[in-house]
Parts: C-alpha cells; sequence; structure tokens
C-alpha cells in the first residue's frame, strides 16, 4: 500500500519501490522519515513488491512509474539496453562514487556498473552465507558450523530429518547450485555462458546440490531465504542452513524470535571461499521529474554516517564498508557482519547482461522441475545447459 502523503503546502515528491521487508522496505521508509523530517519542501513515499517480485520483475517496468527503485544487480544489463535509469554519473559527484567504491563490500558496487555507467549505489550488500541455531547445533554435539562440504553432509546425516533446510525454490535453487559451480571451478569465470554450463563443472556441482536437497526437509524445495529464516527463527524444528542469503534482520536480538547466527559459506576444502552475490541496490528512474532531489537521497543513503546509524538501526543491511567492519554496529547485531564479511569479499557476480534473467528463471523452473521429480545429476547439468543455450539463441545471442 502506498504511503498517505504528508499535510501542508506543496512539495517536491518522489516516490520509491522497495521490496516486503523490514531489510527493505521498513528500513527505507525510517530513513526518509527521518531524511524528510528537516526538509519540508520535501516528501518520499514507498511501494512494496514481494520478494518474488524483487527477483522476477524487469526495472525497467518499475522504472516507468517510480523515482527510486530497489534493484537486483542482474537487471542492470536491461536498464542499460531500455535507458530505464539515469547514469548516476550525470547526477552524483564523481567523488561521491569513488568514495561508493572504495567503500564497497565485495563486488556489491562494481556489480551494478555496465556499459560505462553507474546504474545504482549498493546501499545493501548480501551473498549466500550459511544459517544455525547455536542452542540447536551444540545439542547435537557441534559447537560451530561445519566449514567443509563433506562436515556439512556429515552435520546434516546426524540430524533429524527436517532439521537442516535449503532455500530451493525456482530462483533460490538455481542460485545454490551456482555457488558449487563458482567453488567446483575454483573461482575461475567461463563455467556459464551463452552456450551453456561446463559439465565438467555443472555435474559434480550438481552431485553436491541433490546430496544436500536429498538431507534437507521435504519443504525446502517451496522455501524461500525469508521463508528459511523464519522457520529458523521462530521455532525450534530448523537448527541449520548450509546455503542462505544472509539477513542481518534475524541475527538482532529480538524479544520473540530465537537467536540466529551466520557463517561464511562453506568450501571444498574448508578454508574460506566465495558464493554468488545478492544485495540491493538503489537507482534512480530515467523518467523521475525530481532526478537531482532523488540524487541527494541516494547519496544520503549510501553515506557512511546513515549505514552505520540509522539505516542498519532500522533493519538495514548496509553496503557500506564502514557499517561491516564497525565493532558496535556488529555486535549489536550479532556478529553478523563479522561473521560472513571474507565470503562478501570473495563473492562472485552473475552475469548481467539484458538476457540473463529470463535465463535465470527458465533454468530455475527447469531445475525445480527436475529435482522435485528425483533427476539425476548428469540430467540436471544437461538440461540447465540446454535451457541457457536456447534462451540466448532466441534473443539474439
Amino acid at each position: 500500500m502506498r504511503d498517505a502523503p504528508r499535510p501542508g503546502g506543496p512539495v517536491t515528491t518522489l516516490h520509491g519501490m522497495a521490496w516486503d521487508h523490514q531489510r527493505g522496505i521498513g528500513c527505507l521508509r525510517a530513513v526518509s522519515a527521518a531524511y524528510t523530517a528537516t526538509r519540508p519542501d520535501l516528501s518520499i513515499t514507498w511501494d512494496s513488491r514481494s520478494l518474488r517480485e524483487f527477483e522476477d520483475v524487469p526495472v525497467a517496468e518499475l522504472a516507468a512509474r517510480y523515482d527510486l527503485v530497489a534493484m537486483d544487480h542482474p537487471y542492470v544489463g536491461q536498464a542499460h539496453a531500455t535507458s530505464a535509469l539515469v547514469p548516476l554519473g550525470e547526477i552524483l559527484p564523481a567523488a561521491v562514487l569513488e568514495a561508493q567504491r572504495t567503500a564497497s563490500v565485495g563486488p556489491s558496487h562494481a556489480s551494478y556498473t555496465w556499459g560505462g555507467g553507474q546504474w545504482a549505489v549498493a546501499m545493501d550488500a548480501a551473498a549466500q552465507v550459511s544459517a544455525y541455531r547455536p542452542d540447536l547445533l551444540a545439542a547435537l554435539g557441534w559447537d560451530a558450523p561445519p566449514r567443509s562440504w563433506d562436515g556439512v553432509i556429515e552435520l546434516m546425516e546426524a540430524m533429524p530429518a527436517g532439521r537442516a533446510v535449503l532455500p530451493a525454490n525456482p530462483t533460490h535453487l538455481l542460485c545454490a547450485l551456482l555457488t558449487l559451480c563458482s567453488q567446483e571451478a575454483g573461482g575461475r569465470s567461463g563455467w556459464l555462458g551463452p552456450e551453456g554450463f561446463d559439465p565438467e563443472v555443472a555435474v559434480p556441482a550438481s552431485e553436491r546440490l541433490l546430496r544436500l536437497l536429498a538431507l534437507a526437509g521435504p519443504s525446502s524445495l517451496e522455501l524461500d531465504p525469508i521463508g528459511v529464516l523464519d522457520r529458523m527463527s521462530g521455532g525450534d524444528d530448523v537448527a541449520y542452513a548450509p546455503i542462505v542469503f544472509g539477513y542481518v534482520n534475524y541475527a538482532r536480538p529480538e524479544a520473540g524470535r530465537r537467536g540466529v547466527r551466520f557463517a561464511g559459506i562453506p568450501s571444498p576444502d574448508g578454508g574460506p571461499a566465495g558464493s554468488l552475490l545478492g544485495g540491493v541496490g538503489l537507482a534512480v528512474s530515467a523518467r523521475s521529474r525530481e532526478p537531482e532531489a532523488a540524487a541527494r537521497f541516494l547519496e544520503h543513503v549510501v553515506g557512511s554516517a546513515c549505514q552505520r546509524g540509522e539505516y542498519v538501526r532500522s533493519g538495514g543491511q548496509p553496503g557500506n564498508r564502514d557499517a561491516w567492519t564497525d565493532p558496535a554496529v556488529d555486535a549489536a547485531n550479532g556478529g553478523f557482519f563479522s561473521g560472513t564479511l571474507a565470503t562478501l569479499d570473495r563473492a562472485f557476480v552473475r552475469p548481467r547482461d539484458p538476457v540473463y534473467p529470463l535465463v535465470h528463471k527458465r533454468v530455475g523452473d527447469e531445475l525445480h522441475r527436475l529435482a522435485g521429480a528425483g533427476a539425476g545429476a548428469a540430467e540436471l547439468a544437461a538440461r540447465a545447459s540446454e535451457v541457457c543455450a536456447a534462451t540466448y539463441a532466441e534473443h539474439g545471442r
């Protein structure tokens, strides 16, 4: 539902679209209220969409109706191709963009760079990590979550059925496979492209994914990260998720919520490793009538003071490194930032060309169907490659 406009005389109004979570629309409404409290000539209102819509709805559709758009970085190629967004170099000082580049957590800032332009600021940084309940793991004799995939299998085999889950709806099943592919490839690129997946990478990664799914709870194929973490924090039936996007909200001590902790992504050898980059960028629509006002708000939101202060206090997950490395911020948020920063700094960026968002949807849907039907790793890898190549060929790549 759209916020009601503030009473009073004529004001400049910015309309924004975020996603329906405290980490999304909740913190942006709070930051906007504080920002406009001393600016009687400005109003900022926010609408929200679901996580699934955030991941699937093209940015161009949202930019046609909003001044400010919270976006996922795989859409920057589409945004560039459709001229949906304002290149931020035209409305933000070069010093601001350089400060964002140097303060980036991992490749977050660079993930919104495309075609020679910067299309969003990385107000939020995230990657796939692991999540666990310390009390429930301790009951099984584990002081900390495993660091290697062999240890993950050992832990999941020792757990009662359903105690470990994965977010494995179509979108996130493919995200998990991509993380496992990247690790299998040793961090090198070239295993995914318009021709499909390298089978020498995709088959063993699919084997690992199917093993995890077999040990996870039967509801995994229906869950997204929010669903997993809601279950983990809301009761005592879920103790562990080896691959899940980190959400700082669940690490904060809150009444009525069980304590969830986050750690780095497991790896083949147990050492620090990267995973698939997530996060949220904030962009300005090319159709906005108030791009300068929007730019000033962007500069405020991603500034160090806001990110370490009102942004994270309001339930946001900062994209600025100053917040991630601030001991007081880390302590107030259950060690979330120190526990996962090494993974984010090693994260990899998905393809961002204009066709890739459709590729991700089609491949994810096919993998989900096959996994639910009990297909093997070779079939999963082959079909993922076929659907990927066919989609690029259909769209002229």
